[in-house]
This record gives structure tokens, sequence and C-alpha cells, in this order.
């Protein structure tokens, strides 16, 4: 594991990268004086620009978009930045390098493991350490590349075309092929407690066509859970059509259509050769607790407390 990938000069930049506007609001109403680090409010559209140039960077190196790939056009690129650097792909990582341990939300201890909160804050770490390495793009590239690394390998087993579609796009596209049927969509909102009894927005959204689907799914994030019912629901009524054509006799004579789904099957893996990138370059903060940087007055023994940290990640 490769502990040296962040490094700070400035470790308040740190701090500031990992305070939520919750704990920075809370610590003020709390102590009656404004908190000393800010918030990664600002870093987060940063950090996001960031992770964007850069897996960019990363195809383009290697020949992308190329015609003669499934990665045929730059919105074909858009398409596939846009899917893999979600916000669930990002928030997985962010829990594999430990965030979750000291990200700053004041009491609201369930918004450690948020989605929504481990990622901004991963993407602030990112622009935080852009500022705080003197803008060095050669040294950012170093840290971002691991990330990379985990989000194409995310990618990896989904088809490609899977990968570049707009969900809900492609689901009424082929609805519209070959039914005449009208999906019901319908999304309820209501507050759950998590931990602590602290509420939570949840959204459940459910999908019907007539008595072929029915499918449901929650989740914290309307866009992901809407998505992942359209593409549950795609690839059940594909299933549903393909044993239809079985059940005819089709089997034994393809089709254009069957040779398009198999070079639909074609996946990431097939494309990318990501072995480049070591997987040894990984960074943890398993050691950094949420009492380690609990709220304090004074901006340097934070300062001190970070610095010290990654000090013992060095060793």
């Amino acid at each position: 594991m490769n502990n040296k990938i962040f490094s700070f000069q400035n470790t308040n930049t740190l701090a500031q990268a990992l305070t939520n506007k919750i704990h920075e609001l809370e610590y003020q109403s709390k102590k009656g004086t404004k908190y000393p680090f800010g918030n990664n409010e600002d870093f987060v559209g940063i950090g996001q620009m960031i992770l964007e140039f850069f897996f960019s960077d990363y195809l383009i190196q290697r020949g992308y978009p190329n015609k003669e790939t499934q990665i045929k056009k730059s919105s074909d690129l858009v398409l596939l930045r846009q899917r893999l650097l979600s916000e669930r792909n990002l928030a997985d990582i962010a829990l594999s390098y430990k965030i979750d341990n000291i990200v700053q939300v004041g009491n609201q201890i369930n918004l450690k493991k948020n989605p929504k909160i481990l990622a901004e804050t991963l993407k602030s770490i990112i622009a935080a350490q852009y500022y705080d390495s003197g803008y060095d793009l050669d040294h950012l590239r170093e840290v971002v590349q691991p990330i990379l690394k985990q989000v194409l390998d995310k990618g990896q087993a989904v088809p490609l075309v899977e990968l570049k579609q707009n969900p809900k796009s492609a689901f009424l596209e082929f609805v519209n092929g070959c039914t005449n049927l009208k999906p019901k969509v319908s999304v309820e909102w209501k507050k759950d407690s998590f931990q602590n009894g602290n509420p939570i927005n949840v959204y459940q959204v459910q999908l019907e066509l007539n008595n072929l689907l029915l499918i449901k799914r929650e989740g914290v994030n309307k866009r992901n859970t809407e998505q992942l019912v359209y593409r549950e629901a795609l690839k059940r009524l594909k299933q549903i059509q393909l044993n239809q054509s079985y059940s005819q006799g089709s089997q034994n004579q393809p089709t254009k259509t069957q040779d398009k789904e198999s070079a639909e099957e074609i996946t990431l893996l097939d494309e990318l050769e990501t072995s480049i990138i070591e997987s040894s370059q990984f960074f943890q903060f398993s050691d950094l607790r949420d009492s380690d940087l609990s709220l304090l007055e004074n901006q340097g023994t934070l300062g001190q407390k970070v610095e010290s940290l990654l000090e013992q990640f060095a060793l």
C-alpha cells in the first residue's frame, strides 16, 4: 500500500476538505464563534472537474474515442464517464479508504456512511490535494489514478452498451419498439430513521408494465434509484422476449437483433487494459478516528493532529 499518495503541506486544507457544512454550522451554533477551517462545499465541484479531466485523459491517451471500438465518439466517452464516476461508485471507494472514519458531520453520525457525503468528501480531498501541491498535475495524476482503477474495475463486468446508455431512454425505446404497453412509474418519498434516530430521505420507485413487470427499489438518491429500476426493467423485458423467441422455435435462426446483442456484450474489460495502474497504490485512512478530529477551538491543534497522523501512515 502506498501511503504517501496523499501528502499535505498545509494540513488545515485537509481539515477543510473533511468538513461538511453541517459540521461547520453545528460548531458555530454550539461555540458561538466561527469555525476556523470553513467547509468543503467549494472543493466538491473542483474535485469533480479534476476526476472528469483525468478520466478523459486516461482514455484519450489510450486511443479513445476510436471508430473501430465500442467507444466510437466523444459522446460515448462522456456517457461512460458520467456512468462510472457515479455517486455510488465514489462512495464505495471512499469507504475503501476509510474516509467515513474522519469525515466531519457534527453529531449526525449516521451521515458518515451516506453515499452523497462520502462521494463529496472524496472529491474534496482530491481538490485540496490540487491546491496544496501547488497545482502539480503530475502529482495529482498519481493521486487520481488508483481511484480511476477502482472506477474502471467496477465497470469491467458490465457490457459497454449498458454503461453508455441512459437507462430510462433505453427502456422506453425498447418498450415502444416491441409492445404497445405504457409503463406506469411512481415515486414515493418518506422520512426514515437510520442511526441514532436521525431522519434521512428515502425514495421508493415502482415500475409496472401491465402484468409483465413489477419492480420496486428504495434508495437515498432519487435519480440513482430510478436508474436501477429502469435498468432492471430493461434486463427483465429482454429476457422475457428471449424466452418467447425460444418457445417459438426461433433459437436456431440467428437474427440481426441477436447479432447486435452479442456485440453489446463486449465489456470494458475487453476494451481497456487497466493493469498499468498498480493495485498497490491505495491509501486508507484506517488509523484515523472521529475522536482524533473532534471539534477543536485551536486551528493549529487540528493541523498538528492531522500532520502527526499522516506521518504515522508514512512509517
